[in-house]
């Protein structure tokens, strides 16, 4: 099972509970307000903003910075409450582990994931939201071993699942 199937699983009861809430406005405190700027910190898998991140928004605007290495660019239609949002993003992966391909054993992975992709964000009056995105992504892998080294790459797609809280 991939990393992000195990993810996606690990969170879905977070989901349904979340899900199963009264939805209440979002006119309230923690509701973005045009001009206004404003942090919400990540935690889940997307393309945006890795395994943990923040967001940094004012408006339709957002940008994104997370772990692993990743940073990306946000446009939302809407800039208060649940929203449709675009976007573009960058993600930098370097690790050292074995992999074997062709009966080859490679040491080193570095990945780059370049992508755009849209979403949507659901904003809870009380700060909490959910973010689920869908990517298309371009994967440019390199993996070495002291004697060679090998270049892959791939178009896939990459769902991304966060839950956050956003401050003013």
């Amino acid at each position: 099972m991939k990393i992000r199937s195990k993810i996606t699983l690990l969170f879905f009861p977070l989901i349904i509970m979340l899900i199963l809430t009264t939805r209440q406005s979002v006119s309230a405190a923690n509701s973005p307000v045009d001009g206004e700027w404003g942090g919400t910190p990540h935690l889940g898998f997307s393309p945006y903003t890795g395994l943990l991140g923040i967001e940094i928004q004012n408006s339709h605007f957002g940008l994104t910075l997370g772990m692993p290495a990743s940073i990306g660019f946000k446009y939302y239609f809407d800039e208060k409450g649940d929203r449709l949002f675009l976007g573009a993003h960058a993600m930098r992966m370097e690790f050292d582990h074995d992999e074997r391909k062709d009966g080859v054993l490679y040491k080193e992975n570095k990945t780059t994931v370049l992508g755009a992709g849209l979403g949507y964000k659901w904003q809870w009056e009380q700060g909490w939201n959910i973010t689920l995105s869908l990517s298309i992504v371009h994967y440019d892998e390199e993996l070495k071993n002291s004697a060679t080294s090998r270049t892959e790459d791939s178009i896939e797609s990459f769902p991304g699942l966060t839950f956050g809280y956003r401050f003013k």
